[in-house]
């Protein structure tokens, strides 16, 4: 008999209680933007090419309880991050008190070394063809399916404000910048098929989503592979935003802007040179803030990534600096205390020349000082915390943003449809039934099944039949 395989991610203590991307970073607690995480991606991917394995997305307990009384199951599997771990840890436990007789743990939590004796196997990596062989199967020539990934983004009281779908194009990341788990985690990017990308674009854009977030840690990790994305999102008329690193968007910005491109995530990281050089990063200052600049001369969305508290920084030189980010007027400023993370190099330097004295896990999610700074103090890097989410992001900021938005549509539409289009985006975010999608997946790279007059249902996911993924013996 088949192992019975249940995965799930991190319980939710309250019904409401999810990770809140633009939350996280703004103490605003009025008139802001709401990046909610409604869905697992990584399960997401699992599910999709192993039809066999059942998923659970940030349950609450209750429900989390619920699921493991339902079936005798052979293995619990958790995907979880590091700030997760001592929740995963409670899960673990009671899952143990009910009889399981097989914990996995998987994700980057999951590369934490004195957390890994709790569990009886450890996935590193990407995991679809380790758990297929779990089950004596296959992914089919190793092709992943590209599942759906759908969220919206919402104002203040759950307003929503559009609904996007996520795209990654590949996996992994060629750089190796000393902060980053992702060279543990995935030692050789690999590529998403186009024909997985070409078809889950078709499904968003039959459900009517015109935008699309790219995931990858750093799009354009494989160049040519990337322009080929770019003309099928150009193909499909969606608008784009790609996590890219800045010398390769200043590149590309001109061309990708005439093929829906609106805006990009990029990382700034730092405003010194001296200390991008100490990274590792291969972009200098001046090219980073003009590729920046540019995007706002172009009316372009932007997401910078910043990162304070490296060992020659000081509570006041921080802050100044801030003022110079501040200059950019950034949509959104990710700011990142500096976290040494497990299995990295900054990890073994910071202990080793410092030491890392605090050791609660959900302090580890980048906006807590948890090493012994020089020169800063747990406390004051708070204060600077709070006080940098007010010199980025100003009160005007999400009008800007707003205006920004509507200006564009109108900018490549023109005044009627532009407005058009904003109305039909904005009543199609706030009537789409995002939930249903939870189980959702894609036929096997075709869509048979599905008639047009259900998929241009605004107020209803189309209920068909789904075929799983064909996985060979």
């Amino acid at each position: 008999m088949e192992k019975r395989i249940l995965l799930s991610t991190v319980y939710k203590r309250h019904k409401d209680d999810v990770y809140d991307y633009f939350e996280v970073n703004s103490s605003r607690t009025f008139f802001k933007f709401s990046l909610p995480r409604i869905e697992s991606l990584g399960l997401r991917f699992i599910k999709q090419n192993i039809q066999e394995v059942e998923i659970l997305e940030y349950p609450t307990w209750d429900e989390y309880v619920a699921k493991l009384k339902e079936k005798d199951w052979d293995v619990v599997g958790f995907s979880f991050y590091l700030n997760e771990i001592h929740e995963i840890l409670e899960m673990t436990k009671f899952a143990r008190k009910q009889g399981i007789s097989e914990i996995w743990a998987g994700n980057y939590g999951a590369l934490t070394t004195e957390i890994q004796n709790h569990f009886d196997r450890v996935f590193i990596g990407y995991s679809e063809d380790m758990i297929a062989k779990e089950l004596g199967k296959k992914i089919p020539n190793g092709e992943l399916i590209h599942p759906p990934l759908i969220s919206y983004t919402a104002a203040h009281h759950g307003i929503k404000l559009n609904c996007q779908g996520y795209l990654f194009t590949n996996r992994g990341c060629n750089n190796r910048c000393d902060f980053c788990q992702t060279p543990t985690f995935c030692k050789k990017p690999t590529k998403i098929p186009l024909h997985s990308i070409d078809n889950v674009l078709k499904y968003y854009q039959r459900l009517g989503i015109t935008e699309v977030i790219i995931l990858d840690e750093s799009f354009g990790c494989s160049k040519n592979h990337a322009e080929e994305v770019v003309n099928l999102l150009d193909k499909y008329g969606f608008y784009w935003f790609p996590m890219v690193r800045a010398d390769y968007l200043r590149k590309r910005l001109d061309d990708w802007s005439k093929k829906g491109l609106i805006g990009a995530l990029t990382g700034i990281e730092s405003i010194n040179q001296k200390i991008l050089d100490s990274m590792g990063k291969k972009e200098t200052v001046e090219e980073i803030v003009s590729v920046v600049k540019r995007m706002k001369q172009l009316n372009k969305f932007t997401v910078g990534y910043y990162m304070i508290g490296f060992e020659d920084e000081t509570v006041n030189s921080i802050l100044k600096d801030l003022k110079e980010v501040a200059k950019l007027r950034l949509d959104i400023t990710q700011l990142c205390v500096i976290t040494p993370l497990p299995c990295t190099p900054q990890w073994e330097k910071t202990e080793k020349k410092y030491g890392i004295f605090d050791k609660d896990w959900h302090h580890y999610n980048c906006k807590h000082l948890v090493w012994n700074h020089p020169h800063i103090t747990p406390e004051e890097m708070r204060n600077i915390l709070k006080k940098g989410f007010h010199i980025t992001y100003p009160r005007r900021r999400i009008i800007e943003t707003s205006y920004g938005f509507m200006s564009r549509y109108i900018q490549n539409r023109g005044l009627f449809d532009g407005t058009k289009y904003a109305i039909k985006h904005f009543i199609h975010a706030n009537t789409f039934n995002y939930f249903p999608m939870q189980m959702r997946m894609l036929p096997n790279l075709c869509y048979n099944g599905i008639s047009e007059s259900e998929v241009s249902s605004k107020k209803t996911i189309p209920k068909y039949d789904v075929q799983p993924p064909v996985i060979t013996h």
